[in-house]
């Protein structure tokens, strides 16, 4: 079966194609955080948490599962792989004793975030810049459809019809 027998609203089209490069790039972001993780010896979930804590500082385990869709009780096990790993420490939250903050550990995190230096040496940093802005549209755009799909049960146009906003690219 050819591709556009799956596809056969986009098929050719623009729109499918930055929709597939889109999944390939996913896939991408996948395997390195894979690797990445095996690297550490700790597994996605897990770099992926510490990427959240780094990036908002000390968390309790219930914001930390929010922010992951995941089970405060698999927070406790990550977090025991994190602080075993050394990426990671608890600590009693200093308003209530009776609440447990995550931290990511900074030597942790810069070992663990040094893996990915690599990926940015081939580009200029305005094509940097010009990258980071139309990612940070994107995932916005994304995250506003993705509201959208469950909003609707799988109905993607909103009612008033499709939304017309546009990426700059220009900028």
């Amino acid at each position: 079966m050819a591709p556009d027998e799956f596809f056969p609203h986009a098929a050719g089209g623009l729109p499918h194609e930055i929709t597939t490069e889109l999944f390939e790039l996913s896939t991408a972001i996948d395997l390195i955080g894979q690797a990445t993780a095996a690297r550490l010896g700790i597994n996605q979930t897990d770099l992926i948490c510490l990427e959240l804590l780094a990036r908002r500082g000390p968390m309790g385990a219930g914001e930390v599962a929010a922010a992951l869709g995941l089970t405060t009780a698999a927070i406790s096990a990550m977090a025991t792989r994190l602080e075993a790993g050394g990426y990671a420490y608890r600590e009693m939250a200093p308003n209530d004793r009776r609440r447990v903050l995550l931290h990511a550990s900074p030597a942790g995190a810069r070992q663990a975030f040094s893996l990915f230096d690599g990926l940015h040496t081939r580009t200029s940093e305005r094509d940097q810049r010009k990258l980071l802005t139309l990612l940070r549209e994107y995932r916005q755009l994304i995250t506003e459809h993705t509201a959208e799909i469950r909003r609707h049960g799988g109905n993607t146009t909103p009612r008033g019809g499709p939304d017309r906003r546009r990426l700059d690219l220009d900028r």
